[in-house]
């Protein structure tokens, strides 16, 4: 009569398989992880060239809807951040408190660069408290003139800066320096 063996066929799996299950899986979520990281760091670098380019739109048309301010030079803006000082003194537009003042072309174009880089759409252009803040971060604008004295139909240099944490810079996978770095717009136009 033939002995019967004493050990039985093994079911599941043993605690090593297991083991090594988990860490594939853990690897592979790692991965999906920095995956995502970076989609958000670059949906942010485009939303800010976004709103830099729409703002730089924007105040290009007013420049072309004003002759007689771009004729005088009020639109040529030294280096700067447009936002620092808050709202000009005349503000010409309106509000739900009051109506827009009467504005000549030199209060116009000084209200026409802190409209379009500092009124930030997410703050009502109604409300009492307005926002002296761009929606770029570290804005610095410079508006000049390819003419001296500027003429109503001179070349218009824009340059437009920003501070944003481009996914440009994580290509140098020696760069681990995770500060923000400096963008540009610039754009020549004849209004």
């Amino acid at each position: 009569m033939p002995i019967a063996p004493t050990h039985k066929k093994q079911h599941g799996s043993s605690l090593i398989e297991v083991l090594i299950a988990l860490l594939v899986f853990t690897i592979g979520l790692q991965g999906v992880t920095a995956l995502q990281f970076q989609a958000v760091k670059e949906n942010f670098d485009s939303s800010q060239r976004s709103k830099g380019v729409w703002a730089a739109q924007e105040l290009i048309n007013r420049i072309r809807a004003n002759p007689v301010a771009r004729a005088n030079g009020n639109y040529n803006f030294a280096t700067a951040n447009p936002c620092t000082n808050g709202a000009p003194a005349a503000y010409c537009g309106e509000r739900s408190t009051s109506t827009a003042n009467d504005c000549n072309a030199t209060q116009m174009a000084a209200f026409d660069i802190w409209e379009s880089m500092c009124l930030n759409p997410n703050t009502s252009a109604n409300a009492n408290q307005l926002t002296t803040q761009s929606t770029l971060t570290n804005l610095n604008l410079t508006i000049t003139c390819a003419d001296t004295p500027c003429q109503e139909n001179s070349e218009l240099l824009l340059l437009m800066e920003w501070q944003s944490k481009s996914v440009t810079d994580d290509s140098d996978i020696t760069d681990t320096d995770d500060s923000l770095k400096t963008q540009t717009f610039q754009q020549a136009f004849v209004p």
